[in-house]
């Protein structure tokens, strides 16, 4: 999706607190070979150029989004 500049621009839009990484594996490909679980790192990467942010930054918004929808799953249950 942040390959392509149509996704870029979606990505640009989106509350950057819904935001989750996947990579799609084993279906999509990186380098020519299945993506891992491991590769949605590349995505923290465009969304550092997209959001005008350190890498750093991008992975702790990240990790803050999936804590939170983890938390709110467990006090629902």
């Amino acid at each position: 999706m942040l390959a392509g500049d149509k996704g870029r621009a979606l990505a640009a839009k989106m509350p950057r607190d819904r935001v989750l990484t996947e990579t799609d594996g084993p279906f999509a490909q990186v380098g020519g070979r299945a993506a891992w679980p491991w590769d949605a790192d590349r995505a923290a990467e465009a969304l550092s150029q997209i959001w005008s942010e350190p890498v750093n930054m991008v992975q702790r918004q990240l990790g803050g989004n999936l804590r939170r929808l983890t938390n709110s799953r467990a006090a629902s249950e």
